[in-house]
């Protein structure tokens, strides 16, 4: 991973409260034309009521490529759940013409038992053999889920402790939102808990897409379990992260925290945004705020643990003319996270009936991404939403949900044939 470090401003008057955004790029590295790691994952599919129909007939036939494109080394397992759990697939890697009839033998049914789908899933790939592969295999539950958790555990911290304990043994969730009667808050969080991506699949014609995102994605893994611990000194009054990542206090180090930004791609630029609220100075000179250490696991070759701390170090001056132009890039990236919040605010707001409220903050956003020069065709969409916002309905919301999480992760969670971006 190449990090690099950019300050909206490095230099800032004595004795004067100041605020500074920090920004952090991580640049993967190429993922090299030899083996890649072996990938197990637990596939975990909602086979409820709901899922009824061209829903599930639409999740059966991706499931099918999935196991026809998988590597000689990769293991795939199928679990299904309404009210009761199947395990229709074993932890293997499976000749698709014997395990069709399988597969395509998936019936809807029962309610929706998230977390007992979820633990059969994370219990095959906790128990499993290892992989047979020169590299350790990267393990990921995919949930796909059209509804609320209605049966089993329901608790959305409960759900999003296990899932962030499965992390300890090296397992990763990601999740999928099929339709528009899922619940996006619940699982947005469990993928920030789990270290993995959450999608919203607008409907049937995307099931095959969405799923081949995840598992590309996968496939070109470079560096795993990476986080950051920021450490504070005395000079930073505040600090706190703008993006969504789930993150822990560090036990004996007052005010430091590590947030967990879960895997690199291929070439993927991660990026984390951290504003710092600074003390007055009473001095010139240079000063640091604040010790960055990065930690990551490489999974190019052999498997190798990195750490690597970085100062953040800044200038205090007397003389106003000493002072520089903000950085523009770090700016637009602070903007575009403000963006995110207005829209999440904005379904809140639309959800609870106020209108005249959501309109306010999609108008925000509007101006915002005018400002920072955004594509036409997402602003249009925005203006398309406004004017259409007291027929708000529930796919409007997941729209503007995975929109604000793309915008927040650096990911396309958005699968939806109405995508202006779509080719």
């Amino acid at each position: 991973m190449k990090p690099q470090v950019r300050l909206d401003q490095s230099i800032i008057l004595v004795r004067h409260d100041e605020i500074v955004n920090m920004m952090l790029e991580l640049t993967a590295p190429p993922s090299p034309a030899t083996e890649r790691a072996p990938l197990d994952i637990a596939l975990v599919v909602d086979r409820s009521g709901s899922m009824q129909g061209e829903p599930l007939d639409s999740v059966r036939r991706a499931v099918l490529e999935l196991i026809r494109v998988a590597g000689p080394n990769d293991r795939i397992a199928v679990i299904s759940f309404d009210t009761d759990i199947d395990v229709v697939l074993p932890l293997a890697h499976h000749n698709l013409p014997a395990v069709r009839d399988r597969i395509l033998n998936i019936h809807s049914g029962g309610s929706t038992n998230l977390s007992g789908g979820w633990l059969k899933g994370f219990e095959i790939l906790n128990s499993a053999t290892p992989n047979t592969g020169s590299l350790p295999a990267i393990k990921r539950i995919i949930v796909l889920t059209d509804g609320h958790a209605n049966s089993g555990v329901t608790d959305s911290d409960e759900l999003c402790t296990m899932v962030r304990g499965a992390t300890s043994h090296s397992v990763s969730t990601s999740m999928i939102g099929f339709a528009d009667g899922y619940d996006e808050k619940l699982l947005a969080a469990m993928a920030d808990a789990g270290r993995g991506n959450d999608y919203w699949c607008a409907g049937p014609d995307q099931a095959l897409n969405v799923f081949n995102a995840e598992f590309d994605g996968l496939a070109s893994v470079v560096a795993q379990n990476i986080s950051l611990e920021i450490q504070p000194t005395e000079a930073t009054a505040a600090c706190e992260v703008l993006n969504e990542f789930d993150g822990v206090d560090v036990p004996g180090a007052p005010g430091a925290r590590q947030i967990m930004i879960g895997d690199a791609f291929s070439d993927e630029v991660r990026r984390v945004v951290v504003r710092f609220t600074l003390r007055p100075r009473l001095g010139v000179g240079t000063f640091t705020v604040a010790n960055l250490v990065l930690r990551w696991a490489s999974t190019i070759g052999s498997v190798e643990l990195h750490e690597l701390t970085i100062p953040i170090d800044l200038e205090s001056t007397e003389n106003a003319s000493d002072l520089r132009e903000m950085d523009i890039e770090v700016t637009k990236q602070v903007l575009l996270l403000q963006v995110a919040e207005l829209r999440k605010a904005a379904i809140k707001q639309a959800r609870e009936g106020h209108i005249d409220n959501a309109r306010i903050l999609l108008n925000q956003v509007v101006a915002i991404l005018v400002a920072t020069g955004a594509d036409q065709r997402e602003i249009d969409e925005i203006n398309e939403l406004t004017q259409r916002l007291e027929h708000f309905g529930e796919r409007d919301m997941k729209m503007l949900h995975s929109m604000s999480r793309s915008s927040i992760k650096g990911r396309n969670k958005r699968f939806d044939p109405n995508d202006p971006f779509k080719a």
